[in-house]
């Protein structure tokens, strides 16, 4: 089977499919608004996934204070705007056909992020979590069971509120039937992230090492009273430089299915595609074959 992969790559989506010559992704919409701002780094794309059918391809668009969505097939002429709004900075979509809905990564204030959930009914987006917490790599279960997975750390703060470090990313498990959450996977040593659930008892995660932030300077205080707490992307881009084991999580334990990963995502038969800083690979019942050299992916996913 020969399965298109969408690899974001610096605000581009690029298509990777094995044999043939990467392809960009074109925007109209990127376009007109990078020449309107005389920079294509004004307008990137900060998040992809597959789309509502066969083919398609779903993706956010952050230009200036506005983040818009939209959804195009690959190589069609038309791109389809799903959401466009000033009051939400969205980033990490995943769309579930079962769930008929969007999740995304809502950044918040002094350095948090939540969970939201974008549905068809002209609503907008609604965060679905909250919390002096970052909340990212949100993933919804499959099944339609209305179950979103997401990674989650607590911000640890001054007496006075400054920014002062962030607790292990651990798995959690929001279900929208009775609003629990539930935590999947906590571990004080790792960092885990962008959880990608197969079953109800088997799931793929980023792993790595926690690194404790260190205890906070008088000057350091005062000079985060300035500048702000750190951005939840920073935070999150300084979490996955750490996490680079690709593992396997179920009842028999966890299994470690390929290192230095940086993006990674699962289609059908449990086929893992996953992405290091020097190609993007395939791996299939412990088999592995490189199906691209392009390097520092950021995001994959399979359509």
């Amino acid at each position: 089977m020969v399965e298109a992969v969408a690899c974001l790559k610096r605000g581009k989506v690029v298509l990777v499919v094995q044999g043939r010559a990467p392809e960009p992704l074109v925007s109209p919409y990127q376009d007109a608004a990078a020449a309107q701002a005389g920079s294509a780094q004004a307008s990137p794309i900060v998040g992809v996934t597959r789309g509502r059918i066969a083919g398609e391809l779903c993706y956010a668009i952050s230009a200036g204070s506005i983040t818009a969505i939209f959804a195009q097939v690959p190589g069609a002429s038309a791109e389809h705007r799903l959401f466009q709004g000033a009051d939400a900075r969205i980033s990490e979509l995943d769309f579930s056909v079962a769930d008929a809905s969007l999740t995304c990564t809502v950044a918040g204030e002094r350095g948090t992020s939540a969970i939201g959930a974008l549905a068809d009914d002209g609503k907008g987006v609604r965060t679905v979590t909250e919390g002096d917490v970052i909340d990212c790599t949100p993933r919804w279960a499959p099944g339609g069971r209305a179950e979103i997975l997401y990674a989650s750390a607590g911000i640890g703060r001054t007496k006075s509120g400054a920014w002062a470090g962030l607790a292990p990313f651990a798995l959690h498990r929001l279900r929208f039937v009775d609003q629990s959450v539930e935590v999947l996977q906590s571990d004080a040593r790792y960092d885990y992230s962008s959880p990608i659930a197969v079953t109800d008892s088997v799931l793929y995660a980023l792993r790595g090492a926690y690194q404790p932030p260190r205890a906070p300077s008088i000057f350091g205080a005062i000079a985060g009273r300035f500048r702000g707490a750190p951005s939840a992307n920073a935070a999150r881009a300084g979490a996955a430089k750490r996490a680079t084991e690709l593992v396997r999580i179920s009842g028999e334990g966890t299994r470690v299915v390929a290192q230095q990963v940086i993006a990674f995502d699962v289609g059908a038969h449990e086929r893992v595609v996953y992405a290091t800083a020097s190609g993007v690979f395939r791996s299939t019942d412990g088999s592995v074959e490189q199906i691209s050299s392009l390097e520092q992916v950021e995001h994959i996913a399979i359509i």
